[in-house]
């Protein structure tokens, strides 16, 4: 195979993907560590598998908290 018919690869730059760890990712999450292990035993969150680490998305950590977001009534009456 020639190098013209080689495929394109698309490299990610560090600026656009940046993985953090399980105790980095609690922390981003204001969450316990075993509580993020539970959340990724359900599914509840997205993460990468790399060999037998364990690794998260700061994007998708992000829209996790994006869509978790719980919005204010509008009128609230006391």
């Amino acid at each position: 195979m020639t190098p013209k018919q080689l495929p394109e690869l698309h490299l990610v730059r560090k600026s656009e993907t940046e993985l953090v760890s399980v105790e980095q990712a609690a922390q981003i999450l204001s969450v316990s560590v075993s509580t993020l292990y539970g959340w990724v035993w359900q599914r509840r969150i997205a993460f990468v598998k790399l060999g037998r680490a364990l690794r998260f998305d700061v994007s998708d950590l992000q829209e996790f908290i994006r869509r978790n977001r719980v919005q204010p009534r509008a009128s609230a009456k006391f």
